[in-house]
């Protein structure tokens, strides 16, 4: 049934006009997104890394059973 999940999520995004740049299938699929919706950036949450000192600001919305991130 996750297989199924992943796929809802996708037709679920598309439909809204994201679009998919690249998606994770396993026990916690990703979906990394380009043009993120109004719906998605209201319920996303911002993380901050540093990756050999540099500062990466990334958002994080879970769609589903998948989360939904971009840059």
């Amino acid at each position: 049934m996750a297989r199924q999940d992943i796929i809802d999520t996708a037709y679920a995004l598309r439909r809204e006009g994201v679009e998919i740049v690249q998606s994770k299938d396993g026990r916690f699929p990703q979906f990394l997104i380009l043009r993120p919706s109004k719906r998605l950036m209201a319920k996303a949450v911002k993380l901050t890394e540093r990756i050999n000192g540099k500062r990466r600001e990334r958002f994080v919305a879970m769609q589903g059973k998948c989360a939904v991130f971009w840059y």
